[in-house]
């Protein structure tokens, strides 16, 4: 504890910070993988116009970020949850002059928005029924205090509304990809290794309180095998290479969600872990391509490019191979554990890990299908309009220290060996962790291996050994395509739903209420003080002897007012 911020009779908020296993594990990552981004930014962004804001913003999210793992308190959680929210917006609409980077950094603060609201109503029902917002105390006393009942299950759906709007869960999802308007550093940083994944760390850090309400932990994890499904559809028809990624991402953290909500807290952290590595890998090689490109994304304009670009190329088929979850790259274990939890828990959990390893297979396609297209093929019609060029150091040297991790990073937790990320965050989990047992991780790895190398193989087939194919499945299941194309039409059922409801409801009021009744009320109260104004103003004619009178009549008055009280 630093000191004592606020006391307000029995509530006692102070600025204080919690370093634990979990919070050292989050400041590791945020400043770890930062750092490589930043490095790797110098010469991305070295031609830009507003060098110095980019890095600026850049730090200021670095810095909400830490502020929101370190909070020792939930006051400090959501002043560091809301920070982090302004600085996405700041990064996201980097680039002010396009009105589509407008309209994502608005849309992003907006869903985050939602998620702040729900956090601050929680805060509010943990202070009515335990009287604090310290973690500790908090978690101490609610066992005892709030039990299991409606009242937990309460708080802890609340605390999720703020999870799920951070780290893009269906359905406050959609902001996450229109995210990509950012330049591609500022991707690599909120997608891989901090934003999204405060929601993960806030289920995890608050642990207790979802072990007292199950029903609320089985919509978490519903809710992130329903988000990881939807998703990789989503991301097989991206023609965006930065989309195509971060469709994966929103489908990845659906993952952890999935395993945080059956109880397998540190299964879901050993992923975002690994999740840190190979999509901040996969981010940064993007970059590469886009910036040797000079700032073309689609997929549809790139082809032949291992014969140019051949360190992307390893980089990016290692981080392929990482998400796809084949051995030994770190996905294989990291996934695997959550899928081997799921079917642990039986009941509910065999049903979500059936759908995550269907997912697992939809992952290891789309991911190739985009490594495919990108870097085998022909070059696209008429070649490059500039030639293919590779990065300096500066790009490069990050690209391959995350390369390196993305391959070794999951040996630090083997099934049937080792343990070391649940051993290391045994003190921050103060609940009984959900544990697969060797039968169900060996399940798991056969049936995730499986499809994940079916994937791969229906990939090559369909993009890499004859691009014919792929045109004749898109004509043929274009009525499909389109749907997930759209994105499951979730925008078009908010723009029905609310948005454009909205917009009728305010031009309603401005034709009606507006000129009527809140114009009308100033209108009068400006007429009264003008009508008053005249009348004084009858008053102030500037003639000495109209002044005389009135003082001398005054004075009258005064005199048999007395007169008459006295008698």
């Amino acid at each position: 504890m630093l000191w004592n911020w606020i006391d307000l009779g029995d509530l006692r908020v102070d600025l204080a910070i919690l370093v634990d296993p979990l919070s050292v594990l989050m400041m590791l990552v945020i400043t770890g993988v930062g750092m490589l981004i930043v490095l790797y930014s110098t010469e991305y962004m070295e031609h830009d116009r507003d060098y110095r804001r980019f890095f600026a913003e850049m730090d200021f999210f670095v810095f909400a970020m830490l502020l929101l793992v370190l909070a020792a308190n939930f006051v400090f959680l959501i002043a560091g949850w809301a920070l982090v929210g302004l600085a996405s917006y700041l990064l996201i609409g980097y680039y002010y002059d396009r009105p589509s980077a407008v309209a994502a950094a608005k849309k992003a603060f907006v869903v985050n928005v939602i998620g702040d609201v729900g956090l601050v109503l929680a805060a509010f029902l943990l202070v009515r029924e335990l009287g604090t917002l310290d973690f500790a105390q908090v978690f101490a006393a609610a066992p005892g205090e709030i039990g299991s009942g409606g009242t937990a299950e309460l708080i802890a759906l609340l605390l999720f509304v703020g999870c799920a709007a951070k780290s893009g869960q269906i359905p406050l999802h959609s902001w996450l990809p229109d995210a990509m308007e950012g330049p591609t550093p500022v991707s690599a940083l909120i997608h891989a290794a901090t934003m999204v994944t405060a929601g993960v760390y806030l289920v995890v850090r608050c642990n207790v309180l979802f072990a007292l309400a199950p029903h609320a932990s089985d919509v978490v994890a519903i809710t992130g095998a329903l988000t990881l499904f939807v998703a990789a559809t989503i991301a097989l028809v991206q023609e965006d290479i930065k989309r195509v990624l971060a469709w994966s991402t929103v489908s990845q953290i659906g993952y952890m969600m999935m395993g945080a909500g059956l109880g397998a807290y540190s299964g879901a952290m050993f992923h975002f872990l690994t999740h840190a590595f190979f999509k901040a890998l996969l981010f940064l090689g993007a970059g590469i391509v886009i910036h040797a490109l000079a700032g073309q994304q689609s997929l549809d304009r790139m082809g032949g490019l291992r014969r140019h670009l051949k360190f992307a190329y390893v980089a990016m088929a290692v981080g392929c191979l990482a998400i796809a979850g084949v051995p030994p790259f770190s996905g294989f274990f990291s996934k695997d554990e959550i899928i081997a939890s799921a079917f642990e828990a039986g009941g509910l959990g065999v049903w979500l890990g059936a759908v995550a390893i269907i997912a697992a297979g939809l992952t290891a396609f789309y991911m190739f299908r985009m490594l495919f297209r990108a870097f085998w093929g022909p070059e696209p019609d008429g070649g490059y309009d500039t030639h293919p060029h590779g990065s300096k150091w500066t790009m490069s040297a990050p690209v391959g220290i995350l390369a390196v991790l993305a391959a070794v990073g999951g040996l630090i937790q083997v099934p049937a060996s080792w343990h070391l990320m649940r051993d290391w965050l045994e003190p921050a989990i103060t609940v009984a962790e959900l544990e697969p047992s060797h039968a169900n991780e060996l399940i798991a790895s056969l049936l995730s291996v499986g499809v994940a190398i079916l994937g791969i193989a229906v990939a090559y087939w369909m993009f890499a050994a004859g691009s014919e194919r792929r045109l004749a499945y898109a004509n043929r299941y274009a009525t499909i395509r389109g749907f997930l194309l759209d994105s499951w039409r979730f925008d078009h059922v908010y723009e029905a739903a609310v948005i454009q409801p909205g917009r009728e409801f305010g031009d309603a009021a401005l034709k009606g209420f507006e000129p009527n009744a809140a114009q009308g009320i100033v209108g009068a109260a400006t007429g009264l003080s003008t009508a008053a104004s005249r009348g004084l103003s009858l008053l102030e004619n500037g003639l000495v002897r109209g002044y005389v009178f009135a003082m001398v009549l005054g004075t009258a008055v005064i005199g048999i007012v007395i007169l008459l009280v006295g008698t």
